[in-house]
């Protein structure tokens, strides 16, 4: 079948219309489709105004303010750290005032810095195994005539300048903590660590570090005196760390010694009873 064909066809099922038998009929006509857009496009109609979405504006505030509260926070935490209470003292504490060296149980000892009944200035720490202890402290061997490692809590009379200076010339003790620490600085030990301010044992004060120099030991060469010890060194190399605290205006000095043969052990011993220790006035 053709193309002429085809279109025969259907013309006959759907004829064109003659023009003359169609009715003219009126369309209006929009003359100003413009304005007419414009006005479906605006609503002045009160009450349409589009909301603000409050809750997406406090989302971010609420963020910005707990920022803020955190730093705030850890500025105050960073401001106050040192000065965190210290634990109280242990209770029962057994007073070595006036002891000489013998052997002590596991327990709560006070020393008194000054040796006098009628003042308080002390230092409370807790041992838990077999130490000896004396009237300015608590020692403990770690092997028979050889090392040890020891906590004495004192006030300082005297200093020999230079230290192990065979006892000649003692010069007085500095009557502030920090006048003590530049003292022992000056001393002619070897320096480990140098003199800084620390917190420690409840008081704030100064931290020193140093070792023992050649031909500074022995009971010949005199470092320091106070009202219940006087003090010399054993070996070369013995680590001396100190803590001169100001303990409501007097100068009260914290000492710890340790040998380069004093093994983990001994010396975590040393730190655990510092742990427990707390100066009051």
């Amino acid at each position: 079948m053709t193309h002429d064909q085809i279109r025969e066809m259907v013309r006959r099922v759907n004829p064109i219309p003659d023009p003359s038998t169609l009715e003219i009929v009126d369309v209006p006509v929009l003359t100003t489709p413009l304005e007419r857009r414009t006005e479906m496009q605006i609503d002045d109609r009160p009450g349409t105004e589009v909301p603000v979405d409050r809750n997406r504006r406090r989302g971010p505030l609420v963020g910005i303010t707990a920022a803020a509260m955190i730093l705030i926070a850890g500025l105050v935490f960073f401001l106050t750290r040192d000065n965190t209470p210290v634990a109280e003292p242990a209770p029962d504490a057994t007073n070595l005032l006036g002891m000489d060296f013998h052997s002590i149980e596991p327990g709560a000892y006070f020393v008194d810095t000054d040796g006098d009944e009628s003042t308080t200035t002390g230092g409370t720490f807790v041992i838990e195994s077999e130490w000896s202890g004396f009237q300015a402290g608590a020692l403990k061997e770690t092997s028979e005539d050889g090392p040890y490692v020891s906590l004495l809590i004192f006030e300082v009379d005297e200093v020999w300048s230079p230290a192990c200076g065979s006892g000649i010339n003692p010069q007085p003790a500095g009557t502030t903590a920090q006048d003590l620490a530049d003292q022992f600085a000056a001393a002619g030990f070897t320096i480990q660590e140098a003199v800084s301010p620390v917190n420690a044992f409840g008081q704030s004060g100064y931290h020193l570090v140093v070792e023992v120099p050649a031909g500074c030991t022995g009971e010949s060469h005199s470092v320091w005196e106070g009202p219940t010890w006087g003090r010399f060194y054993q070996a070369e190399g013995q680590v001396v760390e100190y803590w001169f605290l100001d303990v409501e205006g007097t100068p009260v000095m914290v000492e710890t010694t340790r040998f380069a043969e004093s093994s983990d052990d001994d010396v975590a011993g040393l730190r655990a009873v510092l742990d427990t220790l707390v100066i009051t006035p």
